[in-house]
């Protein structure tokens, strides 16, 4: 019992733990929840893991809504992960985690935040209760984390520290200050998503289009016609205008010819950009994300074996 942190780490150190400290000392550990921080999931590039791309210099433990001084690191010594490490073993003592990886590669980032969520919370299995922080590291990354959270249902809530002057106070490693106006604590609503399988019935239809026909393309008409004729769900009582509209126009994936004028020519046929969606949906971990109860636990251990992740070790006296 106890929440469990998903953290990206870039050159700011505090960006991982402003927030962690903030919920320790507001928040605190509780009956109801346990632990506020039993452990700690970092998601960094190997850059930054092993120092070789340095923190931000001057980075400062400060005390807790202070901006008094408890200790510096001087300019050699400014590894991002050390600091963070450092400190979560010294001022939470829990179970941390580090996860190498491109931060800069979608791809990479959504395997590897979804391995992890699958990792610690199996479908079918009560799991850790998950939280992330979207504060540091890469955009991608943190992109990753949302499209992870909000298609799983598996992150119960998403946060993020807000510092007005990050040149002057990005340096801290707590909260600094009572004033909202200079930090605060702010949290987004994970509402989670449920995948609308007529976009996915409507990529496949024309998959299968493109293998029964040479030219590869369709019109609007004969391919709601199709897909009503298969009696695909949702597709019965929809107009033409409402499936040009709401689906075709506006889906990527399909590639339209004339799809807005009137008169002009209307064809669709699947794009290269829909046949890596429809890879996407069809992959194992994405139908473990969303498709919780068709996985079993074995099943859940080796799609996540490969995962680089490993425990964080103090390595900082």
């Amino acid at each position: 019992m106890g929440i469990l942190h998903f953290a990206g780490l870039g050159k700011s150190p505090g960006a991982v733990t402003a927030g962690l400290s903030y919920l320790k000392h507001e928040i605190g550990d509780s009956v109801e929840i346990g632990a506020i921080v039993e452990g700690v999931v970092i998601f960094t590039s190997p850059e930054i893991a092993k120092g070789t791309e340095q923190a931000y210099s001057g980075t400062v433990h400060n005390e807790y809504m202070h901006r008094a001084v408890r200790k510096m690191w001087p300019e050699r010594m400014q590894n991002s992960l050390d600091i963070v490490a450092e400190y979560l073993h010294r001022e939470i003592e829990r179970q941390f985690y580090v996860c190498e990886l491109d931060v800069n590669d979608f791809s990479a980032c959504f395997e590897a935040v979804a391995k992890a969520v699958l990792k610690f919370h199996r479908p079918g299995a009560v799991g850790k209760h998950i939280w992330a922080n979207i504060t540091g590291g890469s955009n991608v990354l943190n992109a990753a984390l949302m499209q992870t959270a909000y298609v799983s249902g598996f992150i119960a809530r998403l946060y993020y520290t807000f510092v007005a002057d990050v040149k002057r106070d990005g340096k801290y490693l707590q909260p600094f200050s009572h004033d909202e106006r200079q930090f605060d604590y702010r949290e987004l609503y994970v509402l989670k998503t449920i995948f609308d399988e007529r976009y996915q019935d409507v990529l496949e239809e024309l998959e299968q289009v493109q293998k029964e026909t040479p030219e590869q393309w369709i019109s609007s008409q004969d391919l709601l016609s199709r897909l009503k004729g298969k009696a695909k769900p949702g597709f019965a009582d929809l107009s033409l205008g409402a499936f040009q509209r709401d689906y075709l126009n506006t889906m990527l994936g399909v590639q339209r010819q004339g799809s807005r004028v009137k008169g002009q020519q209307d064809a669709n046929c699947l794009s290269e950009d829909g046949c890596r969606i429809l890879s996407l949906l069809r992959s194992p971990l994405f139908r473990a994300l969303t498709r919780h109860d068709e996985f079993t636990s074995d099943e859940i251990a080796a799609l996540t074996a490969d995962l680089n992740i490993r425990r964080l070790e103090r390595n900082v006296p």
